[in-house]
């Protein structure tokens, strides 16, 4: 990994809110904005695998945007590694200095039941 530090490539995806049943706003992920950030940092957490009620893959990456990179938002997602990703929780502003010191966003991938 220390070879690959900000020199990554994401897709930052935001879908527009429209109307849905009921008088309610839904993300249309159909017709998504597409905004490509480069010099970010990717890496892998870690997966599991339940075969409980169904068989279900849970996966978490670490994303480090560089400083000035858009703000990822909980409501986002990311592409990257030729996934997509949902974004876990609230990103983090990382006040530090070097190359991680944009904002740090948690993926979250779920496949399978």
């Amino acid at each position: 990994m220390i070879g690959n530090i900000g020199r990554q490539t994401v897709t930052l995806l935001d879908a527009p809110l429209v109307d849905g049943d009921y008088n309610t706003q839904v993300r249309d992920w159909d017709h998504p904005t597409q905004t490509p950030v480069s010099g970010c940092t990717v890496d892998y957490l870690f997966a599991s695998r339940s075969k409980q009620a169904g068989d279900q893959t849970i996966t978490r990456a670490q994303l480090f945007l560089p400083r000035g990179a858009p703000k990822v938002l909980p409501q986002h997602r990311v592409q990257w590694d030729g996934r997509t990703w949902d974004v876990d929780g609230v990103p983090a502003d990382v006040q530090s200095s070097g190359p991680l010191d944009g904002q740090s966003v948690t993926l979250l991938e779920v496949k399978g039941a």
